[in-house]
């Protein structure tokens, strides 16, 4: 058995692969949900308590048969004017503390798979776009990334913990020149690919959509914005928030998916879905956006496939919650 301080640490040359428009990655091709994980909104940077919550993760993957390939989201709340994160009922957090907490987190998960080597864990250290919204926040984002993903790959935690930016995303939070200031900010350093767990509210749920125009969203985005901060810009990737109990968010992002490939010729590739249904447990029920995780999976995936256009599986599953 080789020891884990042997092993060669390829997270970094891993997430320094940028997606191509017209040569998407390989997805997992699956029919019926995957075990989906837990992502949190974070009121802690406690490195203790990251470190446990990575070993257990880790400590699952290890007793769990097989090789675990799995995504999880640290969301820490919007960017604070200094750039840190405004977390969910704590003290706002500098980017040092946040990425402290990130750095423990994957030392945990590294440490609880034991002699399971081959699992790995997509880490996505997401804010949203809220509050400080622009260029030189995407940068500080970024740089703190950066600066994780070199911590964790000088202590060959990269071998493991697959690192990413992450942002949620969402139409009613602030405008798209803003939005996409960010992401051009975070794109002008990153050394790593981040993942939109946003919306895309007030999209199209038509299932005749056409794909041939730039359809309107909610306070004044449209489709072509939500496909370059999801896939257009070089860094971007996306597990959407797919909420509601009817099916509309999926379609939603089915649409999104039909107008980059008809209208721009581009393949863009959805990589899982997020549901919020912990976090709707926990504050006693948000009934008609409490899609269970493997409910908002089959949606998402259901729409996906009901066109070869935007036809593709999906590797991921995540259950958002409060920590």
């Amino acid at each position: 058995m080789k020891k884990k301080g042997l092993l060669l640490s390829l997270g970094l040359a891993l997430s320094l692969l940028i997606p191509s428009l017209n040569a998407p990655q390989q997805v997992a091709e699956a029919a019926t949900a995957p075990a989906n994980t837990v992502s949190y909104y974070m009121d802690t940077i406690n490195t203790t308590t990251l470190y446990n919550m990575g070993y257990s993760l880790g400590t699952h993957d290890y007793n769990t048969s097989g090789t675990q390939k799995t995504l999880v989201v640290l969301a820490f709340g919007g960017q604070t004017s200094s750039y840190g994160g405004s977390l969910w009922g704590a003290a706002d957090a500098s980017t040092s503390q946040i990425a402290a907490a990130a750095e423990e987190f994957s030392h945990g998960y590294w440490s609880g798979t034991r002699s399971d080597t081959g699992s790995t864990v997509k880490l996505v250290i997401g804010t949203n776009n809220s509050y400080t919204v622009n260029y030189t926040a995407g940068q500080r984002w970024s740089q703190m990334i950066n600066d994780i993903g070199a911590y964790n790959n000088s202590h060959s935690y990269s071998s493991q913990v697959l690192l990413y930016g992450g942002n949620d995303m969402e139409m009613s939070y602030d405008t798209p020149s803003a939005t996409r200031s960010w992401v051009n900010g975070y794109a002008s350093v990153d050394n790593y690919l981040y993942y939109n767990y946003g919306d895309a509210g007030g999209c199209t749920t038509s299932s005749t959509f056409s794909g041939t125009y730039n359809g309107s969203c909610n306070n004044g985005w449209t489709m072509n914005d939500i496909y370059y901060i999801s896939w257009g810009a070089a860094p971007g990737q996306s597990v959407p928030e797919i909420y509601n109990t009817s099916g509309a968010n999926a379609r939603q992002w089915k649409n999104v998916k039909k107008y980059a490939r008809v209208t721009l010729g581009a393949n863009m590739i959805i990589s899982g879905a997020m549901t919020q249904y912990g976090a709707c447990v926990q504050n006693g029920g948000c009934s008609g956006t409490n899609n269970t995780p493997s409910a908002g999976w089959s949606q998402l995936y259901n729409a996906l496939n009901s066109d070869a256009d935007t036809a593709q599986g999906l590797a991921f599953s995540t259950d958002i919650k409060w920590h």
